[in-house]
């Protein structure tokens, strides 16, 4: 099965070499396939069968990856868990999943309360000696056309979704990646981006290469930067907010040394003044990612690189442009093509889509349409391919007939000195129906004032864009992808959506 080839070629060629870093611990590939190995035969011996889904719930640690290649090689596949999730939203997300078995770490685990003989539990002495007991596993059943993963979506307007996907799904999304961003051994990619989320689909790219992937269990941002500067990270993987704590932590007209190649960011857009910034503190190339858990991933992106010739025409302000073997469209409600320029629904044909929703038929039927998956972002597309992004579907606001698009607000409010982070939510409103309201974390230290704020924002934003109130919170509520939980937000405002 594929994960497996990933780890027999990687031991052939370069069994010696670092594949999973974490602080002081890591595994070479040689290490990572033995302890794979010998979890696999652990989860066999406590009943974990071909087609059994296994809930990994932790932080992001090696045995993370560990777990992920064992379940592979056994064909059960992994469903990846946020570990900030609730007890009661993980007992509803395991109902419906069908979960049998549990791995991940003491502390979340025993908060659940499952049966021991269901749980596998990485902080305890006997999985540690497991990782090194070079135990031989059962032979692999697993095939391309099974079930590796059941990636459960975001859940910014309501309980998750379980996507299925495929094994030989995964690895035709990963040809398209390393076709477009020709990665190879030598990357070293600092992941900052949870592996509980349909992004480490990312991770999964860079593996398959043979890059040697760094972790670290929480975000912060000083311990991020000496990692940077001291383990020759030539890649980085993270949101756009994480990139602004980062900033602050850099501080004005600073330089930091590194080797990097890419700063890679997803599942926001990125605001250009600071794009700016991070090009001078950095020095090296950005690359925008823009997916879907139900397409099978990243399906567009553009790399703005000041070494690459090609790179300066780049529209920075786009979510770029479809990677190979992938196909991108703007349609109508009627899912058809829509001329260059128009604004609809962004969809998808790509080999790597999901298979179903988990136990969903109808949301299955709604999303994916004759082959396509229609992503509920709208957006149109320019003459050179490139997609712009207006927002996503259930999240415009509609103010007197007119369409107002909430990271446009957005964007627009970050560029007001003192604001680190902003999120836009449609009010009710007698005369318009629906109206902006704006949510706003004032920088510390900076003397903020909400009615400067909207003098600031007129003559930037049309009239009817324009938010009601501005409104100073200590944070906005966040997944673990960086998305804008609009839901709370509406609930903070008594049922504004």
């Amino acid at each position: 099965m594929w994960f497996s080839d990933i780890l027999d070629r990687h031991c052939r060629q370069r069994g010696h070499a670092p594949a999973v870093v974490e602080g002081e611990r890591g595994l070479t590939w040689l290490e990572l396939r033995g302890a794979a190995h010998s979890v696999a035969a652990r989860l066999s011996e406590r009943g974990v069968r071909h087609g059994d889904r296994v809930a990994v719930y932790s932080r992001n640690r090696l045995e993370v990856v560990v777990s992920y290649f064992a379940l592979a090689h056994l064909g059960a596949p992994f469903v990846p868990v946020n570990h900030a999730m609730s007890p009661a939203e993980f007992a509803d997300a395991a109902e419906r999943m069908d979960i049998r078995h549990v791995m991940g770490e003491r502390r979340p685990v025993e908060r659940l309360g499952p049966a021991e003989e269901r749980t596998t539990v990485f902080d305890s002495v006997e999985f540690q000696e497991t990782l090194v007991a070079g135990q031989a596993p059962p032979p692999s059943t697993a095939a391309l056309e099974d079930p590796l993963a059941v990636l459960l979506t975001s859940g910014t307007t309501g309980r998750p979704k379980g996507v299925l996907q495929t094994a030989g799904a995964l690895r035709q999304m990963t040809l398209s990646w390393l076709a477009q961003a020709r990665a190879d051994d030598t990357v070293r990619l600092l992941n900052l981006n949870s592996l509980a989320h349909g992004g480490v689909t990312v991770t999964f790219h860079y593996l398959a290469a043979g890059a040697t992937l760094h972790l670290m269990r929480e975000f912060q941002p000083r311990a991020v930067l000496r990692q940077i500067t001291e383990q020759g990270v030539t890649h980085v993987w993270m949101v756009p907010q994480m990139l602004r704590f980062l900033m602050m932590a850099v501080g004005e007209n600073a330089r930091v040394p590194n080797r990097l190649r890419e700063i890679m960011l997803g599942a926001a857009p990125i605001d250009q003044e600071l794009l700016r910034g991070a090009r001078e503190a950095f020095g090296c190339g950005f690359r925008n990612i823009y997916g879907m858990t139900e397409a099978g991933g990243t399906f567009c992106t553009w790399l703005s690189d000041s070494s690459l010739e090609e790179t300066a025409s780049v529209p920075l302000e786009s979510s770029g442009r479809a990677v190979p073997g992938v196909r991108v469209e703007i349609h109508d409600e009627e899912n058809r093509p829509l001329p260059d320029g128009e604004v609809g629904e962004v969809c998808v044909l790509a080999p790597g889509r999901m298979s179903h929703y988990v136990g969903d038929a109808a949301e299955t039927g709604r999303t994916l349409v004759d082959g396509w998956v229609r992503t509920g972002d709208l957006g149109w597309m320019d003459g050179n391919g490139y997609v712009h992004l207006k927002d996503r579907k259930k999240d415009v606001i509609k103010r007197g007939g007119q369409n107002v698009f909430p990271a446009e607000v957005e964007n627009a409010v970050a560029g007001f000195d003192g604001v680190a982070d902003a999120a836009v939510i449609g009010v009710p409103d007698e005369v318009w129906g629906e109206v902006p309201l704006v949510f706003v974390v004032v920088r510390e230290g900076a003397a903020f004032s909400p009615d400067a704020l909207l003098t600031f924002l007129h003559g930037r934003l049309a009239s009817y864009k324009l938010p009601r109130e501005v409104r100073t919170v200590s944070g906005i509520p966040r997944n673990a992808a960086g998305k804008i939980l609009r839901r709370v937000l509406a609930e903070q405002c008594g049922g504004a959506r």
